[in-house]
């Protein structure tokens, strides 16, 4: 366990679960069932499973976008509602503003907090320099390619001062070799904050590569099935990949995984990429 996770529990989900009812056939649709997961402070965390699964749908009731049918989710033992203020959510979409520059992109959520133009630039500015951005910070988003334009989103949220970081896929549409920079600057950025991560993704490889633990969910209606536990030493770089011991746990994961899939191939690497993209 990284040196990051600490004892204090961050965040508890306990026995969500979430029921759609069509109002046209009378239908019920169960996306959650029985979820449970507890992030500790401070610690990254990824979910990990297939599509439809009911990840982002877990994530969106964390932001209090969506409310559970039963259960409770709670931050610092506040009811989400009540923390919304603590959380920031990336989406894999950049919803950037196109008529705004990168530098009020990232001013955004401080001006709805009203907080003064002065200190506004100058925070902007030290998360613009804290993504490798700054030198563009007078572009626009249409000027930027789809990493910078995540980097960024990231940015903005951070400058807003979450506590909480939620990011739902956010390099999912990405080429490979932006996804890996991207996510090595997340490290980079998650090791310099205060910051607890919730990361949706489909990719064994990004989330091993990325937490402290992953939570393994099945097949709808979602539950947690699994966490594995990363026990793999930080700061860490693109040659852990290759490392022994991130073998056994990509191996580990697929092995979970499969089970849920109705498959059993043989693990490696490019099956992990496959599974990214959903094929």
């Amino acid at each position: 366990m990284s040196e990051r996770a600490r004892v204090r529990d961050k965040i508890v989900a306990h026995d969500i679960s979430l029921t759609y009812a069509n109002e046209a056939n009378g239908s019920r649709h169960t996306v959650l069932d029985r979820f449970d997961l507890t992030v500790r402070d401070r610690e990254f965390v990824a979910v990990l499973g297939p599509s439809g699964c009911g990840k982002s749908t877990f994530l969106s009731i964390l932001a209090g976008l969506v409310p559970q049918t039963s259960g409770s989710v709670s931050v610092d033992g506040e009811p989400v509602g009540a923390a919304s203020q603590k959380l920031g959510l990336v989406f894999q979409g950049y919803a950037l503003f196109p008529w705004r520059t990168v530098r009020k992109n990232v001013e955004t959520g401080l001006e709805i907090r009203g907080v003064a133009r002065a200190q506004r630039r100058s925070e902007a500015e030290r998360f613009l320099q804290l993504v490798g951005l700054l030198d563009f910070a007078d572009h626009y988003p249409h000027q930027l390619s789809g990493g910078m334009r995540q980097r960024v989103a990231i940015a903005r949220v951070l400058a807003y001062g979450p506590e909480i970081l939620l990011m739902d896929e956010p390099f999912g549409a990405l080429d490979a070799q932006t996804r890996e920079s991207l996510q090595q600057e997340l490290l980079g950025i998650w090791e310099q904050s205060a910051t607890t991560v919730v990361f949706v993704t489909h990719s064994i490889d990004e989330a091993i590569f990325l937490a402290d633990r992953v939570a393994i969910m099945g097949r709808g209606p979602g539950r947690v099935k699994e966490i594995l536990d990363v026990d793999l030493p930080r700061p860490r770089d693109a040659s852990i990949r290759h490392s022994p011991a991130f073998v056994a746990l990509r191996e580990r994961a697929w092995g979970l995984l499969s089970r849920e899939l109705g498959e059993v191939p043989a693990p490696s690497r490019e099956r992990g990429i496959a599974y990214q993209t959903g094929t």
